[in-house]
């Protein structure tokens, strides 16, 4: 339990029992166990299709993460499209022909023991990348679904009075904090501290992630140690920003626009 009062509803109600790592293992167990039972061929038996299933698995992982990770949050949320698209088919197409290479040399090679040679066929790789497509749309399609529950939230939110302020449990006290005299929260391990306008400092058993969740959009992860305030910026450039004389790091992610209250 963090030591913030939660006001802002969050949508981790979809994963299982709360908890993202258990939903993402239970899911893939549960494909493992379903596809390998789907693939299984009667005359080679259940153990060559579990273990077919077993050593594409990684791959199809890689790729789904990927997907997850890398290409949505980083170019699709971004509306950078031309670069997803393009992202989307080298991932796809990649992933395709690992999937080849792993099925020839460990199951083909190692477990039937063929003696013929790897062959890259048109066919065959298209017929790759098809399979690895459809795990990657299917968890892709989730993502996006969750990241529309997360918007229509935001929505919610953002159409009734924010609250001015937090409550925060400090020094075995709660403690009320204006929202406008935050300047910078700064993390550390499991705790963060609130540095406040008039120099007094709140210390809280939280992370510097679940305290920006509660915290509403005016608030930055500028840097991995530094949560800030936009209001409260002085100046800045490309390496630090200015708040109150304290010069914080500037992660080379954060644009300019990003800095600026729209």
């Amino acid at each position: 339990m963090t030591g913030i009062w939660r006001w802002a509803p969050t949508y981790s109600g979809l994963y299982l029992f709360g908890s993202r790592f258990l939903t993402h293992l239970i899911f893939w167990l549960g494909y493992y166990l379903l596809f390998s039972y789907i693939w299984m061929r009667p005359e080679l038996g259940y153990f060559a299709s579990f273990y077919l299933e077993f050593i594409l698995m990684p791959v199809r992982i890689m790729a789904a993460y990927a997907m997850l990770y890398l290409l949505i949050p980083h170019f699709l949320v971004a509306r950078q499209y031309r670069w997803f698209f393009c992202g989307y088919a080298l991932l796809i197409a990649v992933s395709g022909l690992l999937q080849m290479l792993f099925g020839y040399f460990f199951y083909e090679k190692l477990l039937l023991a063929t003696e013929q040679g790897f062959a890259l066929t048109l066919s065959g790789w298209v017929r790759n990348c098809i399979l690895i497509n459809t795990t990657v749309l299917l968890l892709g399609t989730v993502k996006i679904f969750m990241l529309y529950i997360g918007l229509l939230e935001k929505q919610a939110i953002s159409t009734t009075q924010p609250p001015e302020f937090i409550l925060v449990k400090s020094e075995r006290r709660t403690c009320k904090i204006q929202l406008a005299d935050i300047l910078f929260v700064e993390g550390l391990g499991n705790y963060v501290t609130y540095h406040l306008r008039d120099g007094e400092k709140r210390v809280v058993y939280s992370s510097l992630k679940d305290t920006q969740s509660q915290l509403p959009e005016q608030f930055l992860r500028l840097h991995r140690s530094y949560l800030i305030n936009k209001n409260a910026i002085e100046s800045f450039n490309n390496e630090e920003v200015l708040i109150a004389g304290h010069a914080l790091p500037r992660g080379k992610e954060i644009q300019d626009t990003d800095l600026v209250i729209q």
